[in-house]
This record gives C-alpha cells, sequence and structure tokens, in this order.
C-alpha cells in the first residue's frame, strides 16, 4: 500500500469505526505499556498482529503492519516524518515484535 492510499483509509469515519469495532470483538489493548496518544494506530496494529490481515480482512505480513503503524503516527503528530516517538517505537515493534507477530 502507498502511504497516499493508507493515508486516504484514515479520512473515512467507516474506517475508523471498522478498526475501533474490530479491537472491540479482538479484545485488543492498544498501546501496551505506552501512553495512547496515537491509540487507534496503535487498535490497527494489534488487530495486523492478531490476526495477520488488515481491519478490512487483507492479509498484511508484518512488515506492512510496522510501517503502517509508523505512518499512523507520523501523519499524526506535530513533527510529521520526523516525529522521534513514531521512529522510536517502529524501531521497537520492527526489531521486538516478532514474538508477538508469531501469537507467543
Amino acid at each position: 500500500m502507498t502511504r497516499s492510499k493508507y493515508n486516504h483509509l484514515w479520512q473515512s469515519s467507516v474506517y475508523r469505526w471498522i478498526v475501533e469495532a474490530k479491537c472491540k470483538q479482538l479484545g485488543c489493548d492498544g498501546c501496551t505499556g505506552v501512553p495512547d496518544f496515537f491509540r487507534l494506530g496503535c487498535l490497527e496494529h494489534d488487530i495486523a498482529y492478531r490476526t495477520h490481515r488488515d481491519p478490512v480482512g487483507y492479509p498484511i505480513t508484518k512488515k506492512e503492519a510496522d510501517k503502517r503503524f509508523r505512518w499512523y503516527m507520523q501523519n499524526n503528530s506535530i513533527f510529521g516524518s520526523f516525529s522521534p516517538v513514531a521512529w522510536v517505537r517502529w524501531l521497537a515493534v520492527k526489531g521486538l515484535g516478532g514474538a508477538a507477530w508469531k501469537g507467543k
């Protein structure tokens, strides 16, 4: 997915509703252990890690899920692409999220 298409998804209140509803169904906890500044992005990421699908049901890889997570934070940060929180959290899930992706 391109960043432009990803940004377009979040412009829809329906997509936000889908993310919230799917997470309620799955029992997602959002931004585990860190402040919920980017709650919806964390929920979307939780869906991908639990189901290996995006919120609308398309298959997704860990790499793609992590990239979308970073994009969400960058798109919703006053620092944009230079958001330090986005880069730190992305590096954390990229490097340490393997076990969670595998369901452990």
